[in-house]
């Protein structure tokens, strides 16, 4: 090695800042899930005129699903916010959010081609998804041996 030249690493370094990034971006799409935790109803309508199905009928079961759903995305934004807070720190959980995101990717693909949702809506669904959880695995840094114990 040359005198005065830093040592070569192959190790990829963190990029906490990438990683607040893509979590504040998945609040961002989770909070969307506020309208139906407050309003099912109304939400649920105006998201089946947005998907181009026009006026639906409201079932109770719709209104219990429209707003668990709403909430259940409202309190991951909330999770999301707090482990973007500080990434370094909490690690472990942006790897956690990370797969869950890539493994929802597909999920969600499924779920809608069942549907079936609009071609546009399935791309922006599913392929999101990935590419959020992809970008937040690819900003960790490799895990070391001491780090699993």
């Amino acid at each position: 090695m040359m005198e005065g030249a830093a040592p070569m690493t192959t190790a990829r370094p963190n990029r906490p800042r990438l990683q607040r990034w893509m979590l504040r971006l998945m609040i961002a799409i989770l909070l969307t899930g506020l309208p139906g935790a407050l309003l099912p109803e109304i939400a649920f309508q105006k998201f089946a005129w947005l998907m181009g199905y026009g006026k639906q009928p409201i079932t109770p079961l719709v209104t219990y699903l429209s707003g668990n759903a709403g909430f259940a995305y409202v309190a991951l934004a909330i999770v999301f916010w707090a482990i973007s807070q500080d990434p370094t720190r909490y690690q472990p959980l942006v790897r956690v959010c990370g797969w869950i995101m890539v493994i929802a990717g597909p999920v969600y693909l499924s779920i809608d081609l069942q549907c079936p949702l609009p071609l546009w809506w399935t791309l922006m669904d599913s392929l999101s998804c990935l590419i959020i959880g992809l970008t937040l695995l690819w900003a960790c840094p490799p895990v070391r041996a001491t780090d699993r114990d």
